[in-house]
């Protein structure tokens, strides 16, 4: 295959002559032979059929077609020289932008805590955060349309690199001043008693709990049901109700004392866990990547 005369030495050597005003000057200052130079230039005016020099005496002098590709080679330059920097900002994490897809009760957590360490130290990096359902935050790492997914217990999922991190038990959250907040555990039979905050069917918490009732045969009406963890917090910090979810998800609302977090007496509770997912064959941008190795740090608690 012939290569394009437009990317040549040549061009680079014309771009020289124009420089310095003549052919001997521009092989001086590239070190090599004057014949060498008059030589490629020559090559390539046969091959654009135009001539890129004009000699006037001893002197040489670019013409209009010459001038035209030494200032492409001189913005070729600047161009390159520009996509460096860019690829040194990338690699630097000065530059960048990365997609997360955060479980809906992950959020607060995930920006307050992973996030804003990393925000701060890379303040350059857009971040783009969608939240969902776990199987949302599932597609959305399946479909490309996210590097990073962080949700509850996904399970194995086909082409997807998982990290899995214990979360802690599963709670009932009420106010402290709820019975249920004397308690060191809450038996789910002792639920039927108050009134419940329900998540919407299809999310991961809400199938746990469905799962628990249906292994001891409890049948619970919800006073209300939601499609925000934010919403379900509120009721019960309200007084309106018992929400169920980790403590983390709960986690500023609790340090703000309006609620408890009391882990469900079940065995499926005890082992509610949180997944960190990528696409098995997405490279992660040094950007992304680094987020990752910073969530994955922040859910272990090293």
């Amino acid at each position: 295959m012939n290569k394009d005369p437009l990317d040549s030495r040549a061009v680079a050597y014309l771009h020289e002559v124009a420089t310095h005003g003549g052919v001997r000057a521009a092989a001086d200052a590239l070190g090599v032979n004057a014949s060498v130079v008059s030589r490629q230039i020559a090559m390539l005016e046969r091959t654009l059929r135009m001539p890129l020099l004009a000699r006037q005496g001893r002197s040489v002098n670019v013409t209009e077609v010459g001038r035209m590709l030494v200032e492409f080679h001189r913005e070729q330059a600047r161009r390159i020289r520009q996509l460096r920097v860019q690829l040194d900002e990338y690699r630097n994490l000065e530059r960048g932008r990365i997609a997360v897809g955060v479980g809906e009760g992950f959020v607060e957590g995930f920006i307050t805590g992973a996030l804003r360490r990393f925000s701060v130290k890379h303040p350059h990096i857009t971040i783009d955060i969608r939240s969902g359902t776990t199987p949302a935050i599932v597609a959305m790492v399946r479909n490309d349309e996210v590097d990073i997914g962080l949700c509850v217990d996904a399970g194995r999922e086909p082409g997807c690199k998982i990290r899995t991190f214990a979360l802690g038990p599963l709670c009932a959250v009420a106010t402290p001043d709820h019975p249920i907040a004397a308690l060191s555990k809450v038996p789910l039979a002792a639920l039927a008693q108050y009134r419940l905050i329900f998540m919407a069917s299809h999310f991961t918490v809400q199938e746990h709990m469905q799962t628990m009732l249906d292994a001891e045969g409890l049948t619970l009406v919800p006073a209300y049901r939601c499609d925000l963890f934010s919403a379900a917090q509120a009721l019960a910090a309200a007084g309106l109700g018992v929400a169920f979810m980790s403590a983390a998800a709960a986690r500023r609302r609790i340090e703000q004392a309006q609620l408890v977090a009391v882990p469900l007496d079940h065995p499926i509770a005890r082992n509610f866990r949180s997944q960190l997912m990528t696409r098995s064959t997405r490279r992660l941008s040094p950007a992304a990547d680094h987020l990752w190795k910073q969530l994955a740090q922040a859910m272990t608690g090293t």
